[in-house]
């Protein structure tokens, strides 16, 4: 049986580097911020190319994937610039961004040994990935992508991308995601256990939001409820790797 004293100090650790105002020296969220849904955001975002052959890349990177099932395994990030939502227990920051091609960005991937590129944001939806991920799956790269759930892909893309993760940030899933690989809620004030959407995917992932102690108690809670669910740590954060 997992501790939730162990759970408890990992997470406060981690959580201690994201800044004074949203969270308190202890790793917990300021008791103003816990509760606050998402918000739409609308003319924040950088401005598209529909085409997709220019794309707002906030940053890329090497690491190993921190979460889910594919946890361990090393992976090349590209990061997209912009987000429709404004979540406030959120660690990104995803305002900045430099141009890119899609050739740029698949020459910066091949200078990496790597089998997997995960394409995340931000929220990666909001541009036009269709060419992107198409250049990687013709480059033999495997692909993975993680979204907030609230934008239908390009049906194009589920020929391209092997592994969806969704992370629903609102309270249902855009029915134009017809196939998930792994659904990871934050499980903070705000989470519903009964809005799980627990058919649409092959596995079900909670990550306590932000060190809480009772979001990890509440976490280990549902799971003796509902043992095919896994919890979420965020090895790369416990590693301190980015």
């Amino acid at each position: 049986m997992v501790e939730s004293s162990f759970i408890d100090r990992a997470f406060i650790g981690i959580c201690r580097g994201f800044g004074s105002r949203l969270f308190r020296k202890d790793g917990s969220m300021r008791r103003e911020h816990r509760d606050a849904a998402p918000t739409a955001l609308g003319s924040a975002l950088p401005a598209e190319r529909e085409d997709g052959r220019v794309l707002n890349v906030n940053e890329m990177f090497w690491s190993i994937e921190g979460e889910g099932v594919r946890v361990g395994e090393p992976t090349f990030f590209v990061r997209l610039a912009g987000c429709n939502l404004r979540c406030l227990f959120c660690d990104t920051d995803f305002a900045s961004f430099e141009e890119m091609t899609v050739d740029d960005i698949v020459s910066e991937v091949q200078l990496r040994d790597v089998t997997w590129v995960c394409i995340t944001g931000g929220e990666p939806l909001c541009q036009n990935i269709l060419p992107v991920c198409r250049s990687l799956f013709r480059n033999n790269y495997r692909i993975h992508i993680e979204t907030n759930g609230t934008i239908d892909p390009d049906p194009r893309l589920y020929e391209y991308i092997e592994h969806w993760t969704v992370s629903p940030k609102t309270q249902s899933i855009t029915p134009g995601l017809t196939y998930i690989t792994e659904l990871k809620y934050v499980v903070g004030k705000g989470f519903r256990e009964e809005r799980v959407e627990e058919l649409r995917s092959d596995y079900i992932y909670l990550q306590p939001e932000s060190s809480d102690p009772e979001h990890s108690q509440r976490t280990l809670d549902i799971l003796r409820r509902h043992p095919d669910w896994r919890i979420s740590c965020r090895i790369h954060k416990i590693l301190d790797v980015q």
